[in-house]
């Protein structure tokens, strides 16, 4: 009798472990369709296999989409160069002896030119975001000086 009951035991383990491998196999081919495809298995399983093909068309419209954006403020861009318009002046007001003069509206672009304290600077246009530096809401702004166009933080002008 107990030779009966180990080999009953012994085929109820084979079918759970039958049951673990597929239950393994159908994660890990979950996990590496959500590598291929680029989306969490979270949305996976929302979208459902039927939708998940038509992602990657909906990259390509929206990289198109970005082009014709670009392409748009590249003309804007030139036209506003075209008019040059300095619509107002300012005086460059720091704490230290110059102002970065910058390539973009970013703290970490490349630094075109310094700027003497004090100096007059003609305003291009201000940036239409608010950010926050030190504590303080400001704005980008676009400016000439000497020629050169860039970007400087707007809390350092002081407009004429």
């Amino acid at each position: 009798m107990g030779k009966y009951s180990y080999k009953s035991s012994r085929k109820k383990n084979n079918r759970l472990s039958i049951v673990g491998y597929v239950l393994f196999g159908v994660i890990a081919i979950w996990l590496l369709a959500s590598i291929y495809l680029e989306l969490s298995p979270i949305e996976i399983i929302r979208k459902g296999v039927s939708t998940v093909g038509s992602s990657k068309e909906t990259v390509e419209s929206l990289k198109l989409k970005i082009i014709e954006k670009d392409s748009i403020i590249k003309e804007l861009e030139s036209q506003l160069k075209g008019r040059n318009q300095a619509v107002k002046k300012a005086i460059v007001k720091v704490s230290g002896n110059t102002l970065n003069l910058r390539s973009e509206p970013s703290l970490v672009s490349d630094v075109i030119l310094h700027i003497p304290s004090e100096s007059q600077v003609d305003i291009l246009f201000y940036d239409t975001e608010t950010y926050y530096l030190d504590g303080k809401a400001g704005k980008w702004c676009k400016i000439s000086y000497t020629g050169q166009e860039g970007w400087v933080w707007g809390n350092f002008l002081l407009e004429l």
